[in-house]
């Protein structure tokens, strides 16, 4: 892909991709269309060099190889690209309806930490998965109501003490409005206990079900506006969930197009959870992505012995992919001066002291090879000392597998706001980087004479 084709093809990815369940189900039919082969967790794994598989868990994680055909036990090595599914949001509480002065309310849970204010006054709706009991079988389907069905008024200026700052109580304020009572009760007379007959009667008609077959909601409050680009000259993207599906989508691609050359598993892991800590059967600090490497070693090398994998870790190399705080031009003074990313300027190099990032400086020199050999631009990005710092799956994917991992990303505005922003150039050179480490012949650690 060149230039604007990458942010073209991400504006369409996520406006299909509006929650983690989406995004993998994406993935799984671009995968299979592109001849990749699906393991189940469950069943015996045929696997050899070559081959291109994937696996899912709890359908908001997935996981992918592409095998080299010259692999061996001896000589060849993973080479990892680590994103995550989710994003800050509210989701649909367990019992939702709240009745309040003549309307029907949402209880929802506010998941991750996003910056709550931007959710006020748009136009929102629900997408996520709906948990089915048909007959004595139990189903998951997906659902994505594309119309605006609720919303969160802001407080009016008249109304409000302080003019000069907007504050809201995360429980009593983020309750998005669903209907009118009056209108609830003359269109359903009926009620249910636990969330509004008429959304219950809407997600049935959607998913072509009896409302009595609805056992449990998975729902996420989303934006119905479409992700496009923008500015003077479309140099923008303006998107909600650019944080990490940016990431994911430029991994999904590279991974696609990556052919089955080399002695090397190329892998893509996309873990779930990492905007609450990533601690679950689908995050990154679990045992699932060493786990998975270790059932597909074994499955390929049947008569290695011994700590054959073990080795094979220690050769490996990986790059932790998440989005990247851009220069702000109204919040210059938020950032290092001499390592504030600029947008339209390259993939970021992420660097933390306490280790929030696992990037070490072994790992930026290998980047920078990457980087220098292909053309790509590079930046360096630290938080100022008096400033706090995010993290990333990085640091956890190295303490679970023991392989170094470098963490980069794309640089953006408004991260966690309900819609984003970064740069078409930007998302080009991430794509082009993910894709270098990919397709590149040379071996890291070779090069480096690492031991």
């Amino acid at each position: 892909m060149q230039g604007k084709a990458v942010a073209q093809g991400f504006v369409e990815y996520i406006n299909e991709a509006v929650t983690p369940f989406h995004a993998v189900n994406y993935s799984k039919k671009l995968l299979k269309e592109n001849g990749f082969e699906e393991l189940l967790e469950h069943e015996p794994w045929v696997a050899k060099p070559s081959g291109k598989y994937f696996i899912t868990r709890n359908g908001s994680s997935i996981f992918v190889f592409v095998v080299g055909e010259d692999f061996t036990a001896e000589t060849g090595a993973f080479r990892i690209l680590g994103t995550h599914t989710d994003s800050p949001c509210p989701k649909l509480a367990p019992h939702s309806k709240i009745s309040s002065n003549g309307f029907l309310k949402l209880n929802v849970m506010l998941y991750g930490g996003g910056l709550w204010n931007s959710w006020f006054d748009r136009d929102l709706t629900l997408a996520g998965r709906v948990v089915l009991t048909i007959g004595e079988r139990i189903e998951t389907r997906l659902i994505h109501i594309k119309r605006p069905i609720i919303v969160l008024p802001e407080l009016a200026i008249h109304l409000s003490t302080n003019r000069e700052k907007f504050e809201y109580n995360k429980e009593s304020h983020l309750k998005p409005l669903l209907c009118s009572l009056l209108l609830e009760s003359k269109s359903h007379p009926e009620s249910h206990k636990k969330h509004a007959h008429g959304l219950l009667d809407l997600i049935a008609q959607e998913l072509n079900v009896d409302i009595e077959n609805i056992s449990d909601l998975e729902l996420h409050v989303v934006d119905t506006k479409p992700a496009c680009l923008t500015g003077l000259y479309q140099e923008f993207i303006s998107s909600a969930r650019i944080d990490n599906q940016m990431s994911c989508y430029c991994a999904l691609q590279a991974i696609v197009e990556t052919p089955t050359t080399g002695k090397d598993i190329k892998m893509w892991a996309a873990f779930d959870h990492e905007e609450v800590g990533s601690v679950s059967i689908t995050g990154a600090d679990s045992i699932i992505a060493s786990n998975l490497m270790n059932r597909l070693l074994k499955v390929l090398c049947p008569t290695s012995s011994g700590d054959f994998s073990d080795m094979i870790f220690r050769k490996s190399f990986g790059f932790s992919a998440d989005m990247a705080h851009a220069l702000h031009p109204n919040y210059s003074e938020k950032h290092h001066p001499q390592h504030s990313p600029k947008m339209h300027s390259g993939v970021v190099l992420k660097i933390n002291a306490n280790q929030n990032y696992a990037t070490d400086f072994v790992g930026c020199t290998l980047a920078r090879l990457l980087a220098n050999r292909n053309s790509i631009p590079l930046q360096e990005f630290i938080v100022k000392n008096d400033s706090p710092c995010g993290s990333t799956i990085g640091p956890m994917l190295a303490a679970q597998t023991g392989i170094r991992i470098v963490d980069i990303g794309a640089p953006q505005f408004s991260m966690h706001s309900c819609r984003e922003l970064m740069g078409t150039d930007d998302a080009f050179y991430y794509y082009s980087f993910l894709k270098s480490f990919f397709d590149d012949l040379h071996s890291l650690y070779d090069e480096a004479s690492l031991n």
